[in-house]
């Protein structure tokens, strides 16, 4: 299982990484991580996805989802 690393697309201050990986069965998992300002802020597992296309819009609403709510929250 070969993991191929891509490009996130986020907002100002956020930084990311994405490995996917094809599996035997030709689902695709992965892992993406997030940070914000260099401080690490979140990891998120791919479940199995019929195809690549699917596991980047699965990443792409999960990761849109967080930066909104983290967004929202107060500062401390």
């Amino acid at each position: 299982m070969d993991s191929t690393p891509f490009a996130i697309d986020l907002p100002e201050h956020w930084t990311g990484s994405l490995r996917l990986a094809q599996t035997s069965s030709g689902s695709y998992v992965g892992m993406a991580s997030l940070s914000l300002g260099g401080i690490p802020r979140w990891a998120l597992v791919i479940t199995p996805q019929l195809t690549l296309d699917a596991a980047m819009e699965r990443v792409r609403l999960r990761i849109g989802h967080f930066v909104r709510e983290q967004e929202l929250r107060p500062s401390a």
